[in-house]
């Protein structure tokens, strides 16, 4: 069981804790049960994590799996793999099934693991020509893998790239990857997959590539920016990518770093420090929201074989883009762009110029402060909170001003923002918005992501006043969470809608 660390703080000292947390935190967890190893593989199913394979050098390659239990702490022995000992094979997840192929001695084989029977299964061959040392990642059903180098001869660097379809049990050739390249870190992040680092024959590499099934094409991302590196762990967290360890050309400096991307911005964030020893080879996968990085070899020469895990918790990132809407004498409307993981929001505000701070909570990305003295200067700011049970959440952002009305007579009637029900709400393949308008508007309704990317416009039209129905197709979308965004008469409403 993980130990529980009891920290006593006074009541002041609490909130400056709680909101030093923006580069994220480790703690080592229970070693591998299994050897010690490299070129493992793994992936995460259902809120537990799947190591297995590798190899141990004078002892050999590995079949042996086991499965983490982030809750307990624990890990358990499970069904030997289903293709027998190898060392360098790839591995990834679809949906609620383990898949692993390909790797060292000479295999193109492509297992199935089914967690509620414990039980392998073979499917169809790899098709690509036997390798060790590639990736896979899977998106929308569908699973990726590819590069790599030949088992016969170590310098065959592959950059072949193939589409597996658990459906049709089939293999599809895709779009090669630009150069023949082994041993990167492999993620995926919504409708896209990323490839970063790895060895090139004599050149190690520093660049991130995204690969677009929608397209099938590979595009390139702002380099890594650790520094050329082979072996280095990857997983994705939240819609952020993570990169680190991994060793220098001479293999004589293993990386003990890690570095945040945002598809966002295109670029790279350093954070906390991975608290192990520096290593390469090693493995890493999520689950729950949350980044493992473990086993490998801490020497650089397959000698300092390792066992230890260690768990990432994700910084709780403060909000940006703060605006204010419908000001009126005694009450306002704040907003800002959703944060990824804030699970609520909490806002502070205050007379300009004076101390105490009046805090409120918010479970979207806005909230309507009311109770506000006319004509009146005010600060606000707000943090985000992800996770309240853990007293974690982010720094505060800037301070922002804004100036109530002053005082006159308004409708009692009026509202700060316009209701509409979405129903079925969780839906699979459509859903029915209704609204009511008390005069004609142009109304809109968007659809935004968590990280507030409009995804398409569902309505955009000059509305009478009076009642409406509108039918919301989930098409393409992947099972998840969105926002809703409702804007008519001047006034805009947010609801969280979820698809299965």
């Amino acid at each position: 069981m993980k130990q529980l660390k009891i920290i006593l703080l006074s009541a002041g000292m609490l909130d400056l804790y709680s909101s030093s947390f923006s580069q994220g935190k480790w703690e080592q967890v229970t070693d591998y049960s299994g050897q010690e190893r490299t070129n493992a593989v793994a992936f995460g199913i259902g809120g537990f994590g799947y190591v297995g394979t590798g190899d141990k050098l004078l002892e050999g390659a590995r079949k042996d799996f086991w499965k983490y239990d982030p809750v307990d702490d624990i890990w358990t022995q499970i069904a030997d793999f289903g293709g027998g000992i190898r060392s360098g094979a790839i591995g990834f997840s679809i949906g609620d099934k383990g898949y692993v192929g390909t790797g060292d001695p000479n295999l193109t084989d492509f297992w199935e693991y089914d967690p509620v029977t414990n039980a392998w299964t073979e499917k169809k061959k790899f098709p690509g020509k036997t390798r060790r040392y590639g990736c896979g990642f899977s998106i929308g059903g569908k699973g990726y893998m590819g590069l790599g180098e030949g088992t016969n001869n170590f310098y065959q660097r592959k950059k072949d790239w193939y589409e597996y379809d658990p459906a049709t049990n089939q293999w599809t050739q895709k779009a090669d990857f630009h150069i023949g390249i082994s041993k990167v870190a492999a993620f995926s992040i919504g409708n896209k997959g990323y490839v970063c680092c790895g060895y090139n024959s004599s050149i190690y590499e520093n660049q991130l590539w995204s690969y677009d099934p929608a397209t099938d094409q590979w595009t390139q991302k702002a380099d890594f920016a650790g520094g050329n590196r082979r072996g280095p762990a990857g997983f994705a967290i939240n819609g952020k990518g993570y990169v680190g360890t991994g060793v220098n050309i001479d293999l004589d400096s293993l990386y003990s770093d890690l570095w945040e991307y945002d598809t966002t911005s295109n670029s790279w964030t350093q954070m906390a420090g991975f608290e192990g020893p520096g290593r390469w080879e090693g493995i890493g996968f999520s689950i729950n929201n949350k980044g493992y990085i473990g086993i490998g070899d801490s020497v650089g020469n397959y000698t300092g074989l390792l066992k230890d895990f260690y768990e990432f918790t994700p910084g709780c990132e403060a909000p940006t883009g703060l605006t204010v809407t419908n000001i009126k004498s005694t009450s306002v409307k704040v907003n800002w762009i959703a944060v990824s993981g804030a699970q609520t929001y909490s806002i502070r505000y205050r007379k300009t110029g004076t101390n105490p701070w009046t805090k409120i909570t918010a479970l979207s990305n806005y909230k309507k402060i009311t109770g506000l003295v006319p004509n009146t200067e005010y600060d606000w700011s707000v943090k985000s909170v992800c996770d309240a049970a853990a007293n974690t959440s982010s720094d505060w952002s800037a301070i922002q001003n804004f100036t109530t009305k002053p005082l006159k007579l308004e409708d009692g009637n009026d509202s700060d923002e316009i209701s509409f029900v979405v129903f079925p709400n969780p839906f699979s393949s459509s859903t029915n918005i209704s609204l009511s308008l008390r005069e004609n508007s142009q109304t809109t309704i968007e659809l935004f992501d968590l990280a507030n990317r409009k995804i398409n416009t569902v309505l955009d039209e000059d509305l009478n006043a009076g009642d409406h129905q509108v039918t919301m197709n989930a098409g393409k979308l992947s099972a998840g969470i969105y926002l809703l965004r409702l804007h008519a008469n001047e006034r805009t409403s947010v609801i969280k809608v979820i698809i299965q």
